[in-house]
């Protein structure tokens, strides 16, 4: 068994354990996709690669995929704006039967950091957020980083629903930032986020 067939079953493994415990999903029929940053506010930045658009491409490809679904999707931005963090959040606490999903891309000091991970605050979100990496990691082959616990303004605010902040890669790291530059790879990393919450839906 190779290393990432191996990950792939851990990942499960973690899934099921978070179903058998009652972290079953939740019903809901609406997507809040919030792509990170905006405007003057790039975010990861290497020369002219600005996170605030890798994150707003990504989101808008996750879209499509999700209204083939038949979801009902709400983008935060649509465009290169600058949205503050309490509008986002407020976003996400607007809609019942909803869940947040929360797009970006990381950024570390000497571009040691490599690998995709999803972060959740409130319990709630953690199923979520580890079905969002289990097909993440399967579709891109990228480094697990895990499913972790976190405040981010965006997921701590976000209340009344499920919601994950999803990092899908390093800017700063030379190979992965090559890979995120081709709309190919970009289309992976929309689909393993995509396939992640059709599956979380259908686990309900």
């Amino acid at each position: 068994m190779n290393v990432t067939s191996l990950r792939s079953q851990v990942l499960w493994l973690a899934i099921f354990a978070s179903l058998c415990l009652g972290s079953m999903a939740q019903a809901f029929d609406t997507v809040i996709l919030d792509a990170g940053h905006g405007d003057h506010d790039r975010g990861a930045s290497i020369g002219y690669v600005y996170e605030k658009h890798l994150a707003l491409d990504t989101a808008r490809r996750v879209e499509q995929l999700l209204k083939k679904e038949g979801l009902k999707v709400i983008m935060t931005r649509g465009r290169d704006v600058f949205i503050p963090l309490q509008d986002r959040s407020a976003a996400g606490n607007r809609y019942g039967n909803a869940i947040f999903v929360s797009v970006h891309y990381n950024y570390s000091r000497g571009g040691s950091g490599s690998g995709v991970e999803t972060f959740y605050h409130f319990t709630k979100g953690y199923t979520l957020a580890a079905y969002i990496q289990a097909y993440l990691v399967q579709r891109t082959k990228m480094t697990n980083r895990g499913v972790k616990n976190a405040s981010f303004h965006v997921i701590r605010k976000t209340e009344r629903n499920p919601a994950v902040l999803v990092e899908c890669g390093f800017v700063s790291n030379p190979t992965e930032r090559a890979r995120m530059l081709t709309g190919e790879f970009r289309a992976r990393i929309a689909e393993g986020i995509a396939q992640g919450i059709v599956a979380y839906k259908r686990a309900k």
